[in-house]
């Protein structure tokens, strides 16, 4: 094996160090430059398997550095190591500099490693490649003296095609490969000229098959097989499509998802704990709120996607209550006038404080409602039921039912049949009529056991 040459470039010294002391022991031999000028003169003289490239550097920026790098050292695996990780920097790395991969700082010392010793296999994978294409182009030679017309179809190919193109004879034997094809198949078959063809395939279909590769990841192929004419015999012409990339960019899409929602609710749920160690009085009724919503906005059928905008929009519903004095919220007697008109604020201050914030779901308006009647009775802003969001309705039936279910120090906890009677009584009047119905549905297969929902 050839020695592994890298370069590293970057303006801050201390990169430098650090880079260099993480890879030493991984037998490369090691360049730095602390610019694009100095890297294009360093390459003049010396060839180099890999380069790594900050991006925002003075002078030539990474992108440019690299672009060039790629016209005039096209074999060169090229990286960005950037702490800049916006979407228009990864589109501009990708477009003007064809890189192989694009890493953040701070990076994970073991992922970068991994990635190195990998864009190093990618190069000397590139050098084995040429060498067989060399080979290749030699036995298509003998070919193209033969027929005239095979020879212009394999130059086409060889030169211009970037998926695994193979042509088999009706014994399953191959008579041709590009180097896509090679490069694809090496760990698992050869397929040179006089090799048998041991992928599936099904003529004039599409076949899709998954091959394990030792030390790499799996290679995800769509298997593609037309009819021809091979020097006037029947044959077969099979494409090679390489979908691994974007079966992993998709999988690891999914994956980020996962955990950044997972993370959300996390953060959603501290919050609402925030609010309820402030009112010791309704710990636990941001959580049954939410609860409670979801399971009316089920019960009236609407989609997976509505429920979880109204479990976010019931845990934090109250976040207003932050700017309510603590004296005030956990008096045991009743508010007076003032303090009244204090709380009674609280859903337009839980709308400002979430202002800025983009959601999928109409929280804010669902925290800024949920006090609001369908009669215009309601607060903060007096509005009715035409103009109130259909989840605010849900939660403003949730929110009071639930702290009618809670114990408070001025009365005790109210009976689910007490409840059903008053959600009933203003149906349609203070509530809305569809969700009263919902929610006394669930209530009364509540009646008489311990309620999961409150």
């Amino acid at each position: 094996m050839t020695e592994r040459t890298i370069l590293l470039v970057d303006d801050e010294p201390n990169i430098l160090k650090a880079l260099k002391r993480i890879l030493r022991t991984d037998g490369y031999k090691i360049y730095t430059a602390d610019g694009g000028e100095e890297a294009l003169a360093f390459l003049t003289d010396h060839p180099v398997g890999v380069i790594i490239s900050d991006h925002r550097m003075p002078g030539m920026t990474g992108t440019e550095l690299l672009a060039i790098v790629k016209d005039l050292y096209p074999d060169t695996i090229r990286i960005v190591l950037s702490g800049y990780s916006d979407l228009e920097t990864i589109t501009e790395a990708i477009n003007e500099g064809s890189i192989y991969k694009f890493l953040c700082k701070p990076w994970d010392d073991a992922h970068l490693r991994t990635t190195i010793k990998e864009a190093f296999e990618n190069y000397e994978l590139k050098m084995e490649n040429l060498r067989l294409t060399q080979e290749l182009k030699e036995k298509n030679l003998e070919l193209s003296q033969k027929n005239v017309e095979n020879s212009g179809l394999i130059e086409l190919v060889v030169t211009h095609s970037c998926n695994g193109i193979i042509v088999v004879d009706q014994y399953n034997q191959v008579v041709f490969s590009n180097p896509a094809a090679l490069n694809m198949l090496m760990y698992n078959y050869r397929v040179l000229p006089g090799d048998e063809f041991e992928l599936p395939y099904g003529v004039n279909r599409r076949t899709n098959t998954v091959l394990q590769r030792e030390n790499k990841s799996d290679l995800s192929l769509s298997i593609d097989c037309r009819d021809i004419i091979h020097e006037g015999k029947a044959a077969y012409l099979i494409t090679l499509f390489d979908h691994s990339d974007i079966d992993r960019l998709y999988q690891e899409k999914q994956n980020s998802a996962v955990k950044l929602k997972e993370t959300f609710l996390q953060m959603i749920k501290a919050i609402s704990l925030t609010i309820e160690k402030r009112d010791v009085c309704t710990a636990g009724h941001q959580t049954k709120v939410s609860n409670l919503s979801v399971s009316i906005a089920a019960k009236m059928g609407l989609d997976n996607d509505a429920l979880e905008g109204l479990k976010i929009a019931g845990l934090v519903h109250d976040i207003g209550k932050i700017y309510i004095p603590s004296e005030i919220l956990n008096r045991p007697g009743r508010l007076n006038q003032y303090e009244m008109q204090i709380v009674r604020e609280h859903p337009q201050v839980g709308y400002d404080i979430l202002e800025s914030v983009t959601f999928n779901w109409p929280i804010k308006e669902v925290i800024l409602q949920h006090h609001e009647c369908i009669d215009g009775s309601g607060y903060p802003h007096g509005i009715t039921g035409a103009e109130m969001m259909p989840e605010s309705k849900i939660v403003a039936v949730a929110d009071v039912v639930s702290a009618m279910s809670e114990y408070r120090p001025y009365r005790d906890a109210i009976s689910i049949e007490e409840i059903i009677r008053f959600i009933s009584k203003h149906r349609g009047v203070k509530f809305d009529a569809e969700v009263v119905d919902a929610c006394t549905a669930l209530l009364k297969n509540m009646a008489g056991v311990k309620a999961p929902l409150l």
